[in-house]
Parts: structure tokens; sequence; C-alpha cells
């Protein structure tokens, strides 16, 4: 916790970039790989180094990475996520099998995302991984890639392939559905990324929450569009939060508009760790963080008050994830109380 605060960084993956998981050594992985690193290398500060090496080579049998989330920074729970990008990849750029490893290994902090591609797996294939996940695997949730390559593409508001999606998940009792919006990587086409499709799905599906990553760069203002009309629409933020550190003012920018027009209530904190481990830097930063006078004055934008901190950091998705805050810092206390109390020198 920070200061009290109960932070659930909704937003970790365990990639697989090893050359056993590409289908094909293809310009496409090297593109893809090069946009990781890339990003990476270009948002990192001295004081964050990325990790754009991280489950390269091997990696993705070790599980100490979690480790380092839990005990080098304030993050008490998280969200590991599937990216289900299977035209150059074996089981994904970040595997369901392998996200639900991580998940099973901290079961009380660790929440597992699925992940299927209708056009990949065929509609009842994507349903049976579906069943899958939740049933053998524990998913809480689903994100969805919908655009594979600039060839392999799908809308959000196909009725025939990726509503019988929503249905399944809300037959199995999922009521949270992710996009991975904006940000083109490897040959996709940013135009397919866009968040106007996301409509008629909240629309038609008011039980169902939709979170939209990213923000949908660069199509920000049509994505705060659609999100302000739609209250099971809320923004998550990994990106934005490592931008910040590089670019403090156009971020500020960025989040005060978020916050006059979709509100407090529907933004979640998101870190993209493991590849950038150093997540405590985030959480200070956002902690620290004021909205500037002349934003408030000029703009309208909002302070940035403990309030709005809290629910950003993680009430929101606590609401969303329908977990317990009070049981969880209750049962942290008395976990240090017993620690304390096992430890001669923490007792003195």
């Amino acid at each position: 916790m920070k200061d009290g605060m109960f932070i659930f960084d909704a937003v970790i993956h365990r990639f697989d970039f090893r050359e056993s998981n590409q289908k094909l050594n293809t310009p496409v992985v090297d593109g893809y790989i090069g946009w990781v690193r890339g990003l990476v290398d270009g948002w990192a500060t001295e004081a964050n180094p990325g990790n754009p090496d991280v489950f390269v080579d091997g990696k993705l049998d070790e599980l100490t990475e979690a480790d380092f989330l839990f005990d080098n920074s304030d993050t008490d729970m998280a969200m590991v996520q599937t990216v289900p990008l299977l035209d150059y990849w074996e089981t994904g750029s970040a595997p369901a099998d392998a996200q639900a490893e991580l998940a099973a290994a901290y079961p009380d902090k660790i929440l597992f995302c699925g992940g299927v591609d209708p056009l990949m797996q065929g509609v009842r294939g994507a349903q049976r991984e579906m069943e899958r996940q939740v049933e053998e695997l524990g998913a809480k949730s689903f994100k969805f890639y919908q655009a594979q390559s600039r060839h392999l593409k799908w809308r959000a508001d196909d009725r025939a392939l990726v509503y019988p999606l929503y249905e399944k998940a809300q037959e199995l009792g999922v009521d949270y559905i992710q996009f991975h919006k904006g940000g083109a990587i490897g040959d996709q086409h940013v135009e397919d990324l866009r968040s106007l499709d996301m409509q008629s799905p909240a629309q038609d599906f008011p039980d169902l929450t939709f979170g939209l990553h990213h923000l949908g760069f660069p199509y920000l203002d049509e994505t705060f569009a659609v999100a302000s009309r739609h209250a099971n629409i809320v923004m998550v933020l990994p990106l934005w939060f490592n931008q910040y550190l590089m670019q403090p003012r156009p971020m500020l920018e960025v989040l005060g508009k978020a916050l006059y027009e979709i509100g407090p209530d529907r933004l979640l904190y998101g870190s993209e760790a493991f590849l950038w481990p150093r997540v405590q830097n985030f959480i200070d930063a956002f902690n620290d963080l004021e909205m500037p006078q002349d934003l408030q004055d000029g703009w309208g934008y909002p302070a940035v008050t403990r309030e709005i901190k809290e629910q950003v950091f993680g009430l929101n998705a606590a609401r969303i994830l329908g977990i317990d805050v009070e049981a969880f810092k209750k049962t942290a206390q008395e976990t240090t109380a017993e620690e304390t109390a096992g430890d001669p020198v923490g007792a003195l």
C-alpha cells in the first residue's frame, strides 16, 4: 500500500519472445520485438531502466519477477494479462498458460486475465478456450487484440464473430472484457485499433464492463467521446504512467482531459511490468502528482486529490473485479503483525 492506499496494478505480462514460440522468423516478428525494445528503451530513465529482454532466452521459466514486483514496490495486487496474438506466435506473445501459472503461484496477489481470438481459433474454438481458461485456469477477465496483423482483423461490434464471445463470457460469469486500443504492433494498421466500434457492444451488453487500454492513442478524442457516453466503459492506463516520467506536461493534459470528460471512477492504474520492473517510480510519481493551476483555471481540469488517487490506484479495479479492499487490508495488517511478533528485532 502507498500511504494507506490500496494499489492494484491492472496490467502486468509474462511475454514469451523466444524463437521456440515464433511461428516464422519474419520481419513482422522482428518488428514486433523491435517495437517493444524501442518503446521500453525510449521511455526508460536512470531511475526506471527498462528491461526489454525479460522472458527472452528461457527467462519465461522463472517466477522471480513477481517477487521483485511485490517486494520492491507498494503494489498489493495485480492482474497478469494474456496477449493472444497468434498469427506469428505459437501460443501468443504472452501465452495464457504462462500468465495463469504466474497467477497460480501468487493466488492472493495476482488475478489471471485470459484471451482468445475468433479469427485464429474460430468462434466455437474461442468459446471452448474461454471455458478452459475460466474452469481450469481461473480467468477473471478476457483481453482481446482485434488485429493480428494488417491482414487479419475484426471489429468489436461484429455480431456474428464477436458477440458470441461476449455472451460466452457472461455464461461463464465473467463480466469484465478488455481491449487493446491504439498502439499498433508489428505490421498492424493503427486505424484498425480505433475505439468507435465499442459503442454498440457497450449498448448491447450493459451488464459487461469494457476496459479500453492505452486511451486509444492516437485517437484520444474519439475514445473519450465514446467512453464519456457509456458508463460501462473504463480506461486502463498502462503506458500513460510510463510516458509520464518522460513527458510530464503532455501527460498531465491527457490525464486532466480524462478526468474532466470521463471521471475519476473509470480510470485504472497499470504499469506494464515486467517490461519496466521498477514500478515504484510510477506509484511515487502519481502519489506526488498535482494538476498545474493553469490547467485547472484555463481548461477546467480538476485537482488530483487523494480521493482521486485512491480510486485510480486501486478502488476502481476492486469495484470492477469484486475485491474486498477492507478485508484485504485487514489480512495484510494481521500478516504484518504476525511477522513482527516472530521477529525479535522487529518487535523492539
